[in-house]
């Protein structure tokens, strides 16, 4: 079932998208997976995710993909800022 409790303001659904596409990073999920998972529409999320992505780039900030199963080998720590 779809997950239509977006925000009615455009700064809420900017900040839904953000965690959702921040989600969506850490799952190691494809995009397809990930929506059909989160009942989130498909082509809405591509939508956003470029979006927002152009937009981090635009300000040096640029999502890195992170091994999670690695870092549980290695019992690393590692410190996220957003």
């Amino acid at each position: 079932m779809p997950n239509y409790h977006y925000a009615s303001t455009r700064k809420g659904n900017r900040e839904f998208w953000t965690r959702q596409v921040q989600a969506y990073h850490l799952s190691g999920l494809s995009q397809k997976e990930f929506c059909q998972k989160n009942g989130l529409i498909y082509t809405s999320f591509g939508y956003w995710k470029r979006r927002l992505e152009r937009s981090a780039k635009a300000e040096g900030i640029e999502f890195v993909e992170i091994d999670a199963a690695a870092v549980a080998e290695n019992s690393a720590a590692i410190t996220l800022s957003v």
